[in-house]
């Protein structure tokens, strides 16, 4: 009886493991439709870094040059690239409104996209400025969405996450988990409550929407000059300067492909994560104990339950691997549900979200003892200690 109790508890524990999760991902935040844009509308400047970007620059410079709103400046950086990235830039030369700006070299103690997205603000004109990576495709009601949140919601900083192309089979299996470990660290739906700290927001730097005053106020990125995760200490800092920060869900409003291949993949997550577990702290250890919990809990007990039952061990066993069966049935329903819903793929990817979070914590706690060593994290052919 008190196996069958444990089993029906674990698999209780579970399925509101799994409830919570979806009601997290319900009460997040998005972008709505934007208001007509005002008589006295803002300069916004929509500011890109680039450093060998020729794969993605042209759709992301041709995205912010189509924004169907009346007052708006664009500046590209291309910061040393090595690739044919000058060269696609020169394809909208014609274009008055953008400004291509030559990177200077990088200084001593900056990293490099705090210094290229420093330059870019020192640069910009804008009221309002918007900090927007290489690999993303704005659409064009973006920048009149994020005025229209940033008015209605009082926000000093948007940040926004975008809807993930995810190309190849690694992309689609090591991405998601790592978003969903990330929102878990990092609460999105929380971000405006009046109690939250500001080591609990973050930016994507993917998409910052920043009001001027506050971006200056805290001197720009020179506050975050020598930080791997530029945007999530930007976000920190204007937030700890009694700045309001928010971050919403912008599907229909970004677009972006972080990377094309495996290799790429590793080398980006395991960045992510080297400088991340030094921010975040305990709170990465609760939330892979957590996410680990649900995804192989209900396989554990398939497997205790298989086990019991191949020792003898009768009608408890059988409760067990019922238990465990009926979790996992549950758990495939949320992760497929979420596969469809976030990244408009097949289902049946649920079936790799297990393993998915085990191979993207390996290559976390790779790149964390890469660090620790003295080896650092690679990015962009640039080396920083993480």
């Amino acid at each position: 009886m008190s196996l069958i109790l444990a089993a029906l508890a674990a698999a209780a524990l579970l399925i509101a493991g799994y409830a919570h999760e979806w009601a997290r991902l319900r009460a997040r935040p998005r972008l709505v439709r934007p208001d007509p844009p005002p008589a006295d509308a803002p300069l916004v400047s929509l500011l890109i870094p680039a450093r060998n970007e020729e794969r993605s620059i042209a759709r992301c410079v041709a995205g912010a040059l189509a924004q169907r709103y009346p007052r708006f400046e664009v500046l590209v950086l291309d910061d040393a690239s090595t690739d044919g990235t000058a060269d696609v830039l020169a394809r909208f030369a014609d274009d008055p409104r953008l400004r291509v700006l030559r990177g200077r070299p990088l200084p001593q103690g900056w990293v490099g996209k705090s210094f290229a997205c420093q330059q870019l603000g020192a640069q910009a004109r804008g009221a309002w400025l918007l900090f927007l990576d290489a690999d993303t495709e704005p659409q064009p009601g973006l920048v009149a969405a994020l005025l229209t949140c940033a008015r209605r919601r009082q926000l000093d900083l948007v940040t926004v996450f975008p809807f993930l192309e995810l190309g190849t089979f690694w992309e689609r299996v090591l991405l998601p988990p790592f978003l969903a470990f990330i929102t878990s660290i990092y609460p999105v739906e929380r971000f405006e409550r009046s109690g939250t700290r500001s080591d609990e927001v973050l930016a994507n730097g993917q998409c910052i929407f920043v009001r001027r005053s506050a971006y200056e106020a805290i001197g720009g990125h020179s506050a975050v000059r020598n930080e791997v995760l530029e945007d999530v200490h930007l976000a920190q800092a204007i937030h700890a300067a009694g700045f309001r920060v928010g971050g919403l869900e912008g599907l229909e409003y970004l677009r972006a492909r972080m990377y094309h291949n495996g290799p790429e993949v590793v080398e980006g997550l395991a960045k992510h994560a080297a400088a991340g577990a030094r921010n975040s702290g305990s709170r990465s250890w609760r939330a892979a104990s957590w996410h680990l919990a649900l995804a192989w809990g209900p396989l554990i007990l398939i497997w205790a339950g298989a086990a019991l039952l191949a020792g003898g061990a009768g009608a408890g066993a059988a409760w067990v691997a019922l238990a465990g069966v009926l979790t996992w049935t549950v758990g495939l329903w949320f992760w497929g549900t979420m596969y469809r819903r976030q990244y408009r793929l097949s289902p049946l990817y649920a079936l790799a979200w297990p393993p998915g979070l085990l191979v993207y914590l390996l290559i976390a706690l790779r790149g964390m003892w890469h660090v620790r060593r003295g080896r650092g994290v690679s990015w962009k052919g640039r080396t920083y200690a993480g």
